[in-house]
This record gives C-alpha cells, structure tokens and sequence, in this order.
C-alpha cells in the first residue's frame, strides 16, 4: 500500500504540473490575443476578471476533455521517469516487485481520469455547451451568423433565412418554402423574423414568425393541420397568436436548424440517441459515429496508456528522451488510427458502429501485446 500511494501521489502531482501547463500556455496566448475584445466587454460584464473567469472556465472543462487522454500518458511517463531518476525504480525491481505491481497505481488514476473525461462530456458540458457558441469576438452572441438551408424532414418544410443570431435563437427574414402537400397557404412564408420556442402548454416545438409578408392575409388563414397535428398555426385559430405572426411546429431544435457543431459534439449521449430516432432530423452517419464513439473512448484512453507504458517500464528500459520519442510517434499512430478510421465512416466507406469499434479492437490487441513484459 506504501508504493501505491507514492506512485499514485507522484501521478497527481505529474498530471496536475501537466495539466496546468498546458492550459496555462494555450490560455495565456489566447488570452493576450483576443484582450481587446475582452476589454471592450468587460464594463457591462462586472468587469475584466468575471469576463475571464466565465470565458475560460467553461473552456477548462474543455480542454481537460480534449487532452485528458495524451496528459494522462504524459503523466504516466513523467511519473516514472522520476522514479527512474531517483534510481528507486531500481530498488523496487531488485526487492522483487514486479513491473505490473509498479504500474498498476498508475493505470488506476488513468482509469480515473478517463471516467472523469466520460462524467464531463456527459453531465457537465451538455449543460455549458451554449458557452462554445460564443468564442471571443462574439461574447454577447449578437453576432450575425450565416444560414444555410434546412428540411424539416417530418414535414419536408425547407427553413431559409438571411442570418442567425444565438443569443435570442432568432432567424433575419425566414423564408420557408413549403412543400406541395402543404401549399395550402402558398409555396412559402415569408417574416421579417422567426424565433425558436420549445413546447409549452399553448403549442408544440417549433418557430414563431413575426411581421409574416407572405402570405399577406395570415390573420384570416385557417390553421394547416394534416394528419391531427396542427403544422402552421395561425391567429384565426390561436388566441395566443398576435396580428401578422403564425407557428411552424418543428421538432428541429434553434441549434440543429442552424447545423451548429454544438449540439452534436457537447451533447449527452441520450440527447445524441433521441436525435437519430427524431424523424424531422434526417441524421447522417456522424451522429450514430458520435454515440458509438463516446462509448468506447474511455476504452481507448486507457489503451493509449498501455501502448505507452511499456516504453519506459518494459525491460529493455531507454533513455528518457528516446523512451518520448517513441511515445510521441506511438501517440501520433494512435490518433491517426481513431481520426483515420472515422473518415472513413464520413466516407461511407465503413458503417458508424463499426469505424468506432475497429480502433478499439486494434488498438486494445496492439495494447495487450506491448503490455505482456509488464507481467513477467
């Protein structure tokens, strides 16, 4: 028990001095970079400080998310690199303790830091996702964004606009052509704006369109419903609505219709699960690749630890700058495996499912392998 909590203390320490050090470096630089942005935001923000505190928190959760994988591996290899210095890795081999006994603390507290990454992008960072959206030259997201055209497949409704603003879900002169089974109103609708709402007790999900111009008689229309769910609600029909504004149900949330990589990559995995199975989406193969994916990277976190392990723990031990070579280009093999395997499911050359689990399978079997001299 006294060589796990050295070892595991010595872990800590080389990933908390890793992990700092890296964050602070990418921080500072960004930091200086976009300080006049910072600067001009911080009078109506409470100032410098808060404006700081909240734009690089939530990005700490970030980049620990990013960079748990390849820090944890550092640490391990700092951690006994250190022992090594000492010459007590030495001692522990000659008093017959054996490399996996040596090596075990050091996979627990990776292990730990793998499920921690799993817990962020589960439980924490669907709840600051909003934060992502914003990067420094756009803190109040009033920023125009452009839009792109985009079907509601449930009802093959195509949203168009002018721009997108995050910051109050609202789309500049929508333009919705609509499709021929639902003409009933004209080929399009036109606003001068249209907002996001979620379902409440008065209407379903969908967007709010104010200033309608097209078609120009919308407070005497008669609400569209087709298949006993109301598509287009009108002020005839909904006391809640005002003159010139209707309702298009959707179930294509403001972040998805405006195709942010938000909701996507900082979504929870149940969110991620509820948008394939939502027939308005008409999702491609990145989502399914996202949700396999999420459950096999604590898997290959730990397989990346194993792969460098070895390399300064193995018996034919190297020199500590030989030993981060080998590290940094079994890394880079790593990742070119993970990312390379991924192309090709955005290729369709390999189905989701299986592009996520074939780095897992290799990885894990070249894993095993290098980690067999631990053992002996």
């Amino acid at each position: 028990m006294l060589i796990d909590r050295y070892i595991t203390r010595a872990m800590i320490h080389a990933f908390v001095v890793v992990f700092v050090s890296l964050a602070g470096l990418y921080f500072v630089f960004d930091a200086f970079t976009n300080m006049e942005e910072f600067i001009s935001h911080a009078a109506e923000a409470g100032g410098l400080a808060r404006v700081l505190g909240a734009y690089y928190g939530c990005r700490l959760i970030w980049f620990f998310d990013a960079t748990s994988p390849v820090i944890a591996l550092a640490s391990a290899m700092f951690a006994i690199s250190w022992l090594e210095r000492h010459n007590e890795l030495t001692a522990l081999l000659a008093a017959g303790v054996s490399r996996w006994r040596i090596a075990r603390p050091i996979l627990v507290v990776a292990a730990v830091v793998a499920l921690a990454a799993a817990v962020s992008r589960e439980v924490v960072l669907p709840r600051i996702r909003q934060a992502f959206a914003r990067n420094a030259q756009n803190l109040r997201g009033e920023v125009p964004q452009p839009f792109d055209a985009r079907y509601d497949h449930r009802t093959d409704i195509l949203f168009r606009g002018r721009s997108a603003l995050a910051a109050s879900s609202r789309i500049d002169s929508p333009s919705l052509l609509m499709p021929p089974q639902l003409s009933d109103l004209g080929p399009q609708i036109d606003a001068a704006e249209a907002f996001w709402r979620a379902a409440d007790t008065r209407h379903p999900a969908g967007y709010l369109l104010v200033g309608v111009r097209e078609p120009p008689d919308i407070d005497r229309c008669v609400s569209l419903v087709r298949g006993g769910r109301t598509i287009v609600e009108t002020p005839s029909g909904s006391a809640w609505l005002e003159p010139g504004q209707c309702f298009v149900a959707s179930d294509v949330t403001f972040e998805q219709l405006i195709g942010s990589t938000n909701w996507s990559q900082y979504s929870a995995t149940t969110e991620l699960v509820a948008a394939i199975r939502n027939p308005s989406l008409g999702v491609g193969a990145d989502i399914p690749l996202r949700v396999h994916a999420r459950v096999v990277a604590p898997l290959l976190d730990m397989a990346l630890v194993m792969l460098g392990v070895p390399l300064v723990l193995g018996p034919g031990r190297r020199g500590i700058f030989v030993a981060v070579g080998l590290c940094v280009s079994m890394t880079l093999l790593f990742f070119i495996v993970v990312f390379g395997s991924h192309a090709l499911a955005s290729a369709d050359i390999l189905g989701p499912s299986l592009a996520a689990w074939t780095p897992l399978l290799a990885l894990t079997s070249l894993a095993a392998w290098r980690a067999q001299p631990l053992w002996q």
